[in-house]
């Protein structure tokens, strides 16, 4: 027998949500994914309403170079999804990631590391994964009226975690 919903668990999930939040440049309230996002939703279903760690300001760039898709690494939390997909579905193998520790990071394979210069379709399983917005689709933000997003209408998990939200440290 696993077991995988203990109050121990729990609190090591919430945690590790807690650093990605505040790893990243995280402002959902502002993001085209926002209502779509799975960190968004995962802290919601695990009760994590304010950021519990000093916030990480990472010095990430924003690439616009693609006529169809931008790229915002400040929102990467390396979950290597576009990688696989990119890699595996697409077989186009347009992005991978470089670096170790804190300075690992998601980079395009093209000669001048911009996404412009890859042959990435708006179509492609990778230009379509990620879970968080890095890889956004221009002309398309906040398309979804607030209460109606896929998180605003329906959990993250099909059995959410129930209980109150931990109280602030102070």
């Amino acid at each position: 027998h696993v077991e995988s919903e203990t109050p121990e668990l729990l609190d090591l999930r919430r945690t590790l949500v807690q650093m990605l939040l505040v790893e990243g440049n995280h402002f959902c309230p502002s993001c085209e994914k926002s209502g779509k996002c799975m960190l968004q939703g995962l802290a919601y279903d695990l009760g994590v309403m304010s950021p519990h760690f000093p916030q990480y300001f990472s010095k990430r760039e924003v690439d616009a170079t693609h006529p169809d898709m931008l790229l915002d690494f400040n929102r990467c939390i390396l979950c290597e999804l576009c990688v696989r997909a990119s890699a595996e579905v697409d077989k186009k193998n347009v992005f991978s990631l470089s670096g170790r520790g804190n300075t690992k990071h998601l980079i395009c394979n093209s000669e001048s590391g911009k996404l412009g210069d890859t042959n990435l379709a708006a179509t492609d399983k990778a230009a379509n994964v990620c879970p968080v917005g890095v890889i956004l689709h221009k002309r398309h933000g906040f398309e979804v009226p607030y209460g109606r997003r896929r998180f605003d209408t329906a959990p993250i998990s099909d059995n959410p975690v129930q209980y109150a939200p931990v109280k602030e440290q102070v």
